[in-house]
């Protein structure tokens, strides 16, 4: 069990951490040193079971903190440790007589205070902790997420479910409560494709998500390896609300902020093999990877072309967010043409859903502010230097460099979800894209494409 701690001076610290691990050894307490950082801090080393908060610090505005971690975490229990002072100057009533979830401890500290507090906090978790119960619903009423998309998370504000029957379903991650990721490849296994939310409550955690990463583009991570997993959740939960609901302006300013974001995360890179590398463990890309790593290779490659002008990046980027947001079945991004004979494999709903899923994604294009021309690029995204593509037939002579360079990334990363991770995985997708793409508009990209990749391959 994790606790949030904030704390004050380290002969103060070194006290806290001391009655904590002498006396609730299970309790990992963990020091947020510097409070500016804390939005970073709890998206990426939770999740945390209670909070514990030194009072005295006079580097920091309790109230303030408080709502700021009830806001991102949820309801929590905490623990405040301060003088008499500091409870007048920086706790409000609700704060110390909220008597379910809050305890104040007096300095100097007294061990039996100390511990009141804290078994009251583990109580209050204990008695949220996970306990599996089946639920009758009405399939309506629930939203399916893709199994793999629960990889991103530790936790999730809302119940989650498994469906048993047509009506009744298993609760399997309770809110708010860490769970493991051998959970869901135990189901994975059991080749179990989707977990379920009530309807309600999908858009409520949509609506939140979504402000949380505003506030962490915002705030500026200063770690660069945590990006990818920031870029992940960003594409993942813009495609959810658009799926969900539409594009609304939080969305198009978070698709803003990821745009530049990526640019910068790129830059930071000699080759983009090894963020293409990070962004999954198989084949099985889905499609916030997908989004992602068309992002990544754009990037890449306008950069070795020397194009520096905003405006394309953020067309090619959001390109990237959007090309396949219509779809609902991951295993399409295999799919290239509409004379795959894969294709056949997939439901006609699934088909037809391939075959118009351009035009789609092009009119969604139009919602997002600051852009131009975006949804010509992303009508074109399936055409062919030979003219064989959809839904124009388009050859090479056709095609304008832009669109040229999003061909060549998204059927890159195509090719990555159709291969097997290997040493010579990127190497080889070039060198059989070398002999269909070598010509007309696709050479220039081409060559920055193989450049992108010349020091790992």
């Amino acid at each position: 069990m994790k606790a949030l701690f904030i704390g004050n001076t380290p002969e103060d610290n070194k006290n806290i951490v001391r009655m904590m691990g002498n006396h609730f050894p299970k309790v990992q307490l963990v020091l947020c040193s510097e409070p500016e950082g804390l939005m970073e801090f709890m998206t990426n080393d939770g999740p945390f079971s209670f909070v514990v908060v030194s009072i005295d610090n006079k580097n920091i505005t309790v109230v303030d903190l408080y709502h700021s971690i009830i806001d991102t975490l949820g309801v929590r229990p905490f623990v405040f440790i301060g003088t008499m002072n500091s409870v007048k100057a920086q706790l409000t009533n609700d704060m110390v007589h909220n008597q379910q979830t809050n305890a104040l401890v007096e300095l100097p500290l007294i061990l039996d205070e100390f511990k009141k507090a804290v078994n009251l906090a583990i109580d209050w978790v204990k008695k949220e902790e996970f306990e599996e119960s089946i639920l009758e619903f009405s399939r309506d009423d629930l939203h399916p997420m893709r199994l793999r998309n629960f990889y991103l998370f530790e936790s999730v504000p809302y119940d989650v479910y498994i469906e048993l029957t047509a009506t009744k379903f298993g609760k399997v991650i309770s809110k708010d409560k860490f769970y493991s990721h051998q959970i869901i490849q135990n189901y994975s296994r059991k080749n179990i494709k989707y977990l379920f939310l009530r309807k309600d409550e999908h858009l409520k955690f949509l609506d939140t998500s979504i402000k949380n990463l505003l506030k962490i583009y915002e705030a500026k991570l200063s770690d660069r390896k945590k990006y990818l997993m920031l870029h992940l959740k960003s594409a993942f939960f813009m495609h959810q609300f658009i799926r969900a609901a539409s594009v609304s302006d939080e969305v198009n300013k978070l698709a803003h902020y990821f745009i530049e974001s990526v640019s910068n995360l790129v830059r930071s890179y000699e080759n983009v093999s090894e963020l293409l590398d990070s962004i999954s463990e198989s084949g099985n890309i889905t499609f916030a990877e997908q989004s992602v790593a068309t992002a990544y290779v754009c990037e890449r490659i306008l950069l070795n072309m020397g194009w520096t002008a905003d405006m394309t990046r953020g067309k090619l980027i959001l390109a990237a967010l959007l090309q396949d947001v219509s779809l609902g079945n991951d295993d399409l991004i295999k799919i290239r043409s509409i004379n795959d004979p894969n294709l056949k494999m997939f439901s006609e709903e699934e088909q037809e859903d391939f075959k118009n899923h351009p035009q789609k994604a092009a009119h969604l294009s139009t919602y997002f502010n600051g852009f131009s021309d975006v949804d010509f690029i992303l009508m074109e995204q399936h055409e062919h230097p030979t003219g064989d593509g959809f839904p124009k037939g388009l050859n090479s002579s056709g095609l304008t460099t832009i669109s040229c360079i999003f061909i060549l990334a998204s059927n890159f990363v195509s090719r990555m979800a159709l291969t097997q991770k290997s040493p010579t995985q990127h190497k080889d997708i070039l060198t059989s894209m070398k002999r269909v793409y070598n010509t007309g508009n696709f050479k220039d990209p081409l060559k920055a494409l193989e450049k992108a990749f010349k020091q790992r391959v």
